[in-house]
């Protein structure tokens, strides 16, 4: 079942950076949240709506929610608030209104001044160059001006499919902070025993208000007695105990592999959520039965996914992850319908897969 998840306040996430009381004032925060944040989110949501809430049987069957799909809906431009309440008091829910989006391939970037428009890099072979980059292939822009990365940018789901089974080289782009509002929020440290505020406990947190914007996510519950609600309900995210509205998402979500015709011995593999590798920023096909060479990639800055385990009180493992949006170009003598079939949106991560991370999709190049 697909759900979007819409926040109805000021949102925080942690990263994976130490915060001490004390010793720092600032928290600094990501967003959007990765996978296992929802899966947590979902899952305590689940655990209250057991017959036996909060028994060892509703926790564990709660551990076999598996997320297989995460996006974001935008509101087109073209559609007022009148338009969107008009939407909500038929009760067809308020997502009717938006496309879905999903984190922009980082083998695009724009072209210096240009915010709304990306190009596609174009793989070019190495000659004559020395360099630390472990791959024979470059991606390199199609001429000679200058380019920048975009931050945190966002592709309809229309777009991607056009930029998996096509070469087209021009996609316009959304900036995530577009749809974010910051709101810094200041707190102090309170003493439990007196009730009163404690010294050198001043901190700052930015949180973050998100405008015409919701998390959509493709959840398969555990069979058994919880299910889906048809109407509208709500559960806790984020730090706070911050709260988020949850419906049925009406629209089509996901890319059908039937639209992607891989041909040759060349196909593509794009990160639509983080990824935790064995083998650091690689994946490891031969996991999946496939062997390919990896020739070239374009990998962003990794990501510190951690958390912290309620059930034993403790932190847990926390791990370097391959953030969304991450491309790796791959040459094979497989069979690629057979790749397609064991790749095309499935998780891929090492770690953690059944809670959403590392879905892939494969295209040409």
């Amino acid at each position: 079942m697909t759900i979007s998840i819409r926040p109805l306040d000021t949102l925080f996430f942690r990263d994976g950076k130490p915060f001490s009381l004390g010793e720092e004032t600032w928290a600094d925060g990501v967003f959007p949240p990765y996978p296992s944040t929802l899966f947590g989110a979902l899952r305590t949501w689940y655990i209250a709506q057991h017959p036996a809430p909060f028994s060892k049987e509703a926790i564990e069957q709660s551990a076999k929610i598996t997320i297989i799909g995460v996006g974001y809906s935008l509101c087109k431009e073209v559609h007022t608030c009148e338009q969107a309440q008009h939407y909500i008091d038929f009760g067809v829910g308020y997502s009717l209104c938006k496309e879905v989006h999903l984190p922009m391939p980082l083998d695009l970037v724009a072209p210096k001044g240009q915010s709304e428009v990306v190009i596609r890099l174009q793989p070019t072979e190495m000659s004559g160059v020395v360099s630390n980059y472990p791959c024979p292939i470059l991606l390199l822009p199609p001429d000679k001006g200058q380019v920048e990365e975009v931050a945190q940018g966002l592709m309809t789901q229309v777009d991607l499919e056009t930029y998996l089974y096509s070469t087209k080289k021009v996609f316009s782009v959304k900036k995530l902070e577009d749809f974010l509002k910051t709101e810094p929020k200041i707190g102090i440290g309170r003493n439990d025993a007196t009730l009163t505020a404690s010294d050198a406990l001043l901190y700052r947190v930015g949180m973050r208000r998100p405008v015409d914007w919701e998390i959509v996510v493709d959840v398969q519950l555990p069979d058994g007695t919880v299910s889906l609600p048809q109407q509208a309900f709500i559960i806790k995210l984020g730090a706070e105990n911050k709260v988020a509205e949850v419906r049925s998402f009406q629209r089509s979500f996901g890319i059908d592999p039937a639209e992607i015709t891989l041909k040759g011995n060349r196909f593509k593999l794009y990160l639509a959520t983080p990824a935790i590798f064995d083998g650091g920023w690689k994946p490891d096909l031969s996991r999946h039965g496939i062997r390919a060479e990896l020739v070239a990639a374009a990998v962003g800055k990794p990501l510190s996914i951690g958390g912290f385990d309620m059930e034993k009180g403790v932190p847990k493992t926390m791990y370097k992850a391959v953030p969304a949006g991450s491309v790796y170009f791959y040459e094979t003598s497989e069979n690629l319908e057979v790749v397609k079939e064991r790749l095309f949106g499935k998780p891929i991560s090492d770690k953690m897969p059944e809670q959403g991370f590392g879905i892939a999709y494969v295209g040409v190049w």
